[in-house]
């Protein structure tokens, strides 16, 4: 039986670097130095690495691996595909320790590996949630221990002990999680006027 991971470009150096130039690239080469398009050749020869391209512009040699979170890399290509696979695709997340011993590959090199791929999956300047006909629900709930909490709590104590998240859910469209410290408006405010659009949290506030 076939899964994601019998695709050739996860297995076999050649076919990785195709793959990711088709997406990075869908148009033909760019040059990451210079931004031009024209007069870039593929260098060729015993000793050159692998997808080695030179920009006749600027004279300036790339890969595809420049400007990504492939740069300045020594992991083989095959290994990134196999790694951002296996995290995107982990219901529960997958450690370090975990990524080093299906991989192959150190553990310091899993560690390198999982954060650079974090960081790129991380959001930044996102536009608000909801607006003109669209509903945006909003609830917590309580997630796990937390590590020091005593073992032994009051059936009033379950919201000191667990760790609080607060979930916002665009009917039809994203979903964003957040860990607070508690469930007091004045707590949740805040994330949420930083993530709805205003004319949705006025009617929520209302």
């Amino acid at each position: 039986m076939s899964s994601v991971l019998s695709a050739k470009h996860f297995h076999d150096e050649v076919s990785a670097f195709a793959w990711v130039e088709s997406s990075v690239w869908p148009n033909g080469p760019v040059c990451p130095h210079c931004g031009g398009v024209e007069r870039i050749g593929k260098m060729k020869g015993k000793t050159t690495r692998l997808g080695l391209y030179k920009c006749y512009q600027c004279y300036k040699p790339f890969t595809v691996r420049v400007g990504t979170v492939f740069e300045a890399s020594h992991v083989p290509l095959r290994y990134w595909l196999q790694a951002m696979s296996f995290m995107t695709s982990s219901k529960k997340g997958i450690s370090s320790n975990q990524l080093y011993r299906m991989l192959g590959v150190t553990l310091k090199t899993a560690w390198f590996m999982s954060h650079r791929i974090r960081e790129a999956m991380r959001v930044v300047g996102i536009e608000p949630m909801g607006g003109a006909g669209k509903t945006v629900e909003i609830d917590e709930t309580l997630i796990g221990r937390i590590s020091d909490a005593p073992k032994h709590i009051g059936p009033g104590d379950h919201f000191s002990s667990r760790n609080i998240v607060l979930a916002l859910v665009e009917s039809g469209g994203s979903a964003r999680t957040f860990h607070v410290g508690g469930t007091a408006m004045a707590t949740l405010l805040p994330f949420i006027r930083a993530n709805v659009c205003p004319k949705n949290f006025d009617e929520y506030a209302a």
